[in-house]
């Protein structure tokens, strides 16, 4: 009845041909049933000429606005709205439980918020461009990438540069997820003197993160403990 994306290309390897051997005309782009939630939202990273030799890059912006904590209301409001669409008559349920989603989301939003405040202006390294928006919210500045260009593995000459700049710059957290924490990241955080986190990227990308709210509780909760900051009470 219902396909949800999350949208700014992020799937947009494979939901063109998902969507059309589906052969449901519900679910197709521009119908009821089809659902994008990062429309209405204001990416970051958007790209002012297109060329494969800045790397991998989204035309229409940073598409991990997933990871951003301000995202889940966003997402939600999307959700709600092509519920609806597809199914009027049950307006008012639909509604009940998205404002019971957004009184636990407020209350996360405080613990996050709380955690977050003694972050700002702390640098860290990331392997690829996915936690652009979790940065932006707390005034984390990102000194680096692993990823030479997006999408495209470092290169010794690179590499020997970053690790250059994280001394420098004193840089004491490199942020990765599951996919990307390989030996490059070993190898940097080892010469670089940093901490390795490993953040999810995905609802249920790793254990404890089977919601989007403990999926954020979790990215806070890593980053926290890399900071030596700990969590408020009331998780």
């Amino acid at each position: 009845d219902m396909f949800v994306e999350i949208g700014l290309s992020l799937e947009t390897a494979f939901v063109p041909g998902l969507l059309e051997n589906a052969r449901n005309p519900k679910i197709q782009p521009g119908q009821a049933g089809f659902v994008n939630c990062s429309e209405g939202w204001p990416a970051l990273d958007v790209p002012s000429a297109l060329s494969r030799q800045s790397g991998d890059v989204h035309p229409q912006g940073n598409p991990h606005m997933n990871l951003d904590p301000r995202a889940g209301r966003h997402i939600a409001a999307r959700v709600l709205a092509g519920l609806i669409a597809i199914d009027a008559p049950s307006k008012d349920a639909h509604q009940k439980r998205y404002d019971e989603y957004v009184a636990k989301l407020a209350l996360a939003e405080k613990r996050w918020a709380s955690l977050g405040a003694a972050w700002k202006a702390a640098k860290v390294v990331v392997y690829h461009q996915e936690f652009n928006y979790f940065a932006s919210v707390y005034g984390l500045t990102i000194a680096g990438s692993i990823e030479d260009k997006p999408g495209i593995p470092p290169t010794p000459n690179h590499i020997a540069e970053l690790v250059a700049l994280m001394k420098k710059d004193k840089v004491e957290v490199i942020l990765t997820a599951v996919w990307s924490n390989n030996a490059s990241v070993a190898r940097i955080a080892e010469a670089g003197g940093a901490k390795i986190v490993e953040l999810p990227n995905m609802c249920g990308g790793v254990a404890g993160a089977d919601s989007w709210i403990a999926m954020m509780d979790l990215m806070h909760q890593r980053l926290g403990d890399a900071f030596g900051i700990a969590a408020p009470a009331g998780k």
